[in-house]
């Protein structure tokens, strides 16, 4: 069963990826191939992310602190991910600006719960991306600390 459904996702990936229609950038109310791209690759390194995680749990590889820490720091990446997706996509539906004026009489125009969301989603990047990157590099630094490996 799991040999079948890789093949149809991977026949459905390869179908995709070689023979696209320009329809599939229009799926999306922005328009551009480039965002189209853009949220997939977030997309892809979400399911990236989840599919390390899926790993490490079935291997049972969480008993080793390093990849604890790896897997936390997935953890969070795919979150980071998830909220860039939610956040790219609010962005680019923005119909107002969101800053108005200009110089030092600039103001945030904060007018619904759209605007709201774009704002959480782009400053709550740092609370997810620093504290990921450091467990990735604890992570890495048991590893290296770790019998046997090399300097």
């Amino acid at each position: 069963m799991k040999r079948r459904l890789f093949l149809v996702g991977a026949a459905v990936s390869v179908t995709l990826l070689f023979f696209p229609r320009y329809s599939f950038a229009s799926w999306f109310q922005w328009g551009t191939e480039g965002s189209y791209v853009h949220q997939m690759a977030h997309l892809l390194f979400l399911g990236a992310m989840l599919f390390f995680i899926y790993e490490m749990r079935r291997e049972g590889l969480q008993r080793s602190p390093g990849f604890r820490y790896l897997t936390w720091a997935c953890w969070l990446l795919a979150l980071w991910n998830l909220d860039a997706v939610v956040g790219h996509a609010t962005e680019w539906s923005l119909t107002n600006p969101v800053i108005l004026g200009h110089g030092l009489s600039r103001r945030l125009l904060m007018e619904d719960f759209q605007t709201w969301v774009y704002y959480v989603t782009k400053f709550d990047h740092f609370a997810l991306l620093i504290p990921a990157f450091y467990l990735f590099y604890r992570g890495l630094k048991v590893f290296a600390r770790e019998p046997g490996a090399r300097p």
